[in-house]
């Protein structure tokens, strides 16, 4: 992969307070002057002023329709943490939105595939989660160098796969002093971070955040003898129904207050900024399973098949269960739905970051195949889905396979696929019961005809 293209932070054409902007830069350079090269090396309360990041997590759409107005109104760059399998999702923004972003001077961050609390998950599927995520990015053209938790949610273990796959810096949730929360804690991070991978915050913005609150973790940094404090943002909008949230008028008035406060040396920089050091290579996660796993179901976790997933959608009633009615080996799948209004019901192979799906090849053709049995009425057209995992992560619809009759005895479903599509990276299948009836499965196989 090539190493990505700078982009520049120009942000000429854009309406600046060019006075502002330049009493920031001077105060920002005699904070980050007296920073040591290596990280970690000075101590949290001999920075010599204040800095604000404006952090963005899981780059929703209401963002770039509303924050990204009112940062460029006050001349100052914000920091948005991507997920890469969002990026074009609806709710979320797209590609070309970021690139305006970062165009801007707006830093495009790192945040996991789909939104993963890595701490969870096993070790490959967090180097796949993390380090992808960074690969997708940075393949969009993006400098990609800072990371942030879903959840703030981390460990050591997560620590160091945030820094083999390439970042600089991880930001978590929490840590600083908040209202009602970590009373006895630090005011304000150090500048550079004493942990580069687990950096502090306030507790995140909410819709019961209020004005004088953001000042004020502002204004008790300042009282500290400065320092650094990143502020934790998600959804930017009147009335959105979503507690993780900040008025526009909020977010401007806050800005507004903060710019003032620029000659006196509290200033605004993204994390990048602050953390310093270069664009480090992409890191590509461990490859993929070229076949099924778990393919008789003889595993389980909470009654699920390990490496599969209890799928559906619409409106319908449904019980799953774990049965010893099996084809092969101790145990098969069943789902009963008793009424139905719309969807359907299946259980396919994990659609995860790689751990469990199978490997998809473009331009070849998979042979799939499940073992079923059930009854449902001959209008059912209960058939196999695919599915098929894209270059940023996003997992999409493929293609259905033939409807299948009810059969009381083990029957073969086996479709040969179309070749897959350039970008693709995984598969996941499984039969689709859409409609009343009773649907087991056992025994999933996969082939690769072009190998």
């Amino acid at each position: 992969m090539p190493s990505p293209t700078r982009i520049s932070h120009a942000r000429a054409p854009l309406p600046r307070t060019l006075l502002v902007r330049a009493a920031t830069v001077l105060a920002s350079a005699s904070l980050l002057a007296a920073a040591p090269a290596a990280l970690g090396a000075m101590p949290a309360r001999a920075a010599a002023g204040t800095v604000v990041s404006l952090t963005f997590d899981d780059g929703a759409r209401d963002q770039y329709d509303n924050a990204r107005p009112v940062l460029d109104a006050h001349g100052m760059d914000g920091t948005f943490y991507i997920n890469s399998a969002r990026v074009d999702a609806p709710g979320y923004m797209t590609r070309a939105q970021l690139e305006t972003l970062a165009a801007g001077g707006h830093e495009i961050g790192g945040h996991t595939v789909s939104h993963a609390n890595v701490p969870s998950l096993p070790v490959e599927e967090r180097r796949r989660q993390v380090c992808d995520d960074r690969v997708a990015l940075l393949a969009m053209g993006f400098e990609v160098t800072s990371f942030a938790y879903p959840y703030g949610a981390v460990d050591a273990g997560a620590e160091d796969v945030v820094a083999d796959c390439g970042y600089n810096s991880a930001r978590t949730v929490g840590g600083l002093v908040s209202p009602g929360s970590c009373a006895g804690c630090d005011r304000a991070e150090a500048v550079p971070p004493a942990a580069p991978y687990a950096v502090r915050t306030p507790d995140s913005v909410k819709t019961d955040t209020t004005l004088d609150r953001l000042k004020r973790y502002v204004t008790q940094a300042e009282e500290d003898g400065g320092g650094w404090v990143p502020l934790v943002f998600h959804h930017v909008c009147d009335g959105c129904g979503d507690s993780y949230a900040v008025t526009p008028a909020t977010l401007d008035a806050f800005l507004g207050w903060l710019a003032a406060r620029a000659s006196g040396g509290t200033v605004v920089r993204t994390v990048d900024e602050v953390v310093g050091g270069a664009v480090r290579p992409p890191v590509p996660g461990p490859p993929s399973p070229t076949q099924v796993q778990n393919p008789s179901l003889e595993a389980a976790a909470d009654g699920v098949p390990a490496c599969f997933q209890e799928g559906g959608w619409g409106t319908n009633t449904y019980t799953w269960t774990r049965t010893q009615d099996a084809r092969t080996g101790q145990y098969a799948h069943r789902v009963e739905v008793t009424s139905r209004t719309s969807g359907d019901r299946k259980l396919v192979t994990r659609q995860d970051a790689g751990t469990c799906a199978p490997a998809a090849i473009p331009g070849h053709r998979y042979e799939l195949g499940v073992w079923f049995k059930g009854s449902w009425p001959a209008t059912v057209n209960a058939k196999m889905s695919i599915y098929y995992r894209t270059a940023t992560g996003a997992w999409t619809f493929w293609t259905n396979g033939p409807a299948l009759a009810e059969t009381g005895t083990w029957q073969r479903s086996l479709v040969t696929t179309p070749p897959v599509p350039a970008g693709a990276a995984n598969l996941s299948f499984g039969i689709a019961l859409p409609g009343t009836g009773t649907l087991t499965v056992d025994d999933f196989s996969l082939t690769d005809l072009d190998s």
